[in-house]
């Protein structure tokens, strides 16, 4: 399919409000064929040109229309079944800023004059003044807001406005009459700022569209670096702490080692020092090279990695609160007073003395168990049994050497095959199952470092998202923050 028609359709396309997200591939490796390498995909799912097809192509459309809603371009890789790999630019073409305000009183005109000093093109309806005005749901699109400033325009259009693209819909009405239908809807509408008069109004409404238009809770930047927490380690059970934590709107930064020596690598952010990214469960994180670039990944929705094993940033920062989850089995350096919170997951802790909080980790009745006075169960060195195995289930370098891997994660193995080298030394599969963990290729291993993790259930483990044990252990953390900042 030839540019110039692409770009001809997505003129057409542009002009009837749709949202417009272009996909190239910017490269590839190992068997990865293509026919074109550009398409473009709109916000009603329709795609222009292709990138090959197949199950790899479905992703990246999906991903695109996520892309498309959030505002956002992105940058991805994608593996086809044929182990071949795909780089990915989703570009979001951005669009200008529009806005109906349905009525003519004086918050309306004040609203006018603020959203036209921000670049607004705006549009009046108002079926009061003007008994032939009109409004219809194809009118709006998903970068327009909608704000109803009367009851008599609300009662009339607010049906068509529900249909509409718009990504906000607001409406002035009691505290006592608050609508809350989806998360484009804001009634009352306004961010609280004790506002009164018309302008100051109109100035409350025209931030909390700004929040809306960039993906921000609209608070104040002060309670956002309140909400800033600092997790030490970023391995499979500290990601589900990471991800739980920044779901429930709190800022993430994770702390890690240089060299990160995780097994479960595919649901563990660590991968984001080798690999600049890293995305668990539709969550992404990047690396960062210092403290400066941490708010600039908060903007932009993401989990900052940053290296810093002694967790020096921590004085820096001076974050609410400390989670350390390197799960060392022994305290590592963190100090009761390097937050107003801190918490540590599973052995080597004294609540009260190490840290306030400890979170049970070992599998059983107490899994997740929030502990205030005292500690852990203590390591038993032996790992959580699954189908009746437990110690067996978990392989360690046989000697010290650089790991070569034979095979990857998710790959169903059988006892006594080869499964990676350390050095010239082969690693055998402990048990049949699924390889649910094998540390990364190329690492300098310690002989006894724990290198891989098979899974007695073969297919039906589960390899790409966290585990039962790590969201039990991540619900505790979470309900610990919370429980803080409603004291607070």
């Amino acid at each position: 399919m030839r540019s110039t028609y692409l770009f001809e359709n997505a003129g057409e396309k542009e002009k009837k409000g749709l949202g417009i997200a272009i996909v190239t591939l910017l490269g590839k490796s190992g068997v990865a064929s293509r026919r074109e390498s550009r398409m473009i995909v709109y916000s009603d799912a329709t795609v222009s040109g292709t990138i090959g097809g197949g199950e790899v192509e479905r992703s990246v459309v999906r991903d695109a229309l996520s892309a498309i809603k959030e505002g956002k371009s992105v940058r991805r890789e994608y593996e086809n079944r044929h182990g071949g790999q795909l780089e990915i630019l989703i570009d979001v073409v951005s669009r200008e800023k529009k806005a109906i305000i349905f009525g003519s009183g004086h918050v309306a005109k004040a609203l006018l004059e603020v959203l036209t000093f921000l670049g607004f093109e705006i549009r009046v309806v108002d079926i009061i003044r003007d008994s032939s005005a009109f409004f219809t749901s194809s009118d709006a699109d998903c970068n327009t807001a909608l704000v109803f400033t009367d009851h008599a325009n609300r009662d009339r259009f607010y049906a068509e406005a529900e249909k509409s693209l718009a990504f906000y819909i607001g409406a002035l009405s009691s505290r006592v009459k608050a609508v809350s239908s989806d998360d484009r809807t804001y009634i009352p509408t306004g961010l609280d700022i004790g506002a009164e008069r018309p302008e100051e109004v109109a100035l409350s409404i025209a931030a909390e569209i700004m929040a809306a238009l960039n993906k921000r809770r609209g608070i104040s930047i002060k309670e956002e670096r309140r909400r800033l927490i600092v997790v030490r380690g970023a391995g499979d059970l500290s990601t589900a702490v990471i991800i739980r934590l920044k779901r429930a709107g709190y800022n993430v930064l994770a702390l890690e080692t240089e060299c990160p020596s995780v097994i479960r690598r595919t649901v563990s952010l660590a991968e984001a020092v080798y690999d600049k990214e890293a995305v668990v469960e539709g969550e992404r994180a990047v690396l960062v090279s210092d403290i400066s670039e941490i708010f600039h990944a908060f903007d932009d929705g993401l989990i900052p990695v940053l290296v810093d094993e002694s967790g020096y940033s921590i004085g820096k920062l001076k974050p609410m609160v400390v989670v350390d989850a390197i799960l060392a089995k022994r305290n590592l350096g963190t100090r009761i007073d390097d937050a107003p919170l801190t918490i540590a997951l599973g052995p080597g802790f004294i609540a009260g003395f190490d840290v306030d909080v400890v979170i049970e980790t070992k599998r059983g009745h107490a899994l997740g168990r929030i502990i205030k006075e005292g500690s852990a169960i203590a390591n038993t060195g032996t790992p959580g049994i699954i189908e009746g195995y437990g110690k067996e289930r978990v392989i360690h370098s046989p000697c010290d050497g650089v790991l070569r891997a034979e095979r990857r994660i998710g790959d169903i193995v059988k006892r006594g095959e080869v499964i990676a080298f350390v050095g010239s030394s082969p690693v055998y599969a402990s048990i049949d199952g699924m390889l649910r963990g094998l540390i990364r290729d190329g690492y300098e291993c310690k002989k006894g470092l724990k290198i891989a993790d098979i899974d007695p259930r073969g297919e039906k483990a589960e390899y790409l998202s966290m585990s039962d044990k790590a969201r039990a252990i991540a619900g505790a953390v979470l309900e610990v923050v919370d429980s803080y900042f409603a004291s607070e």
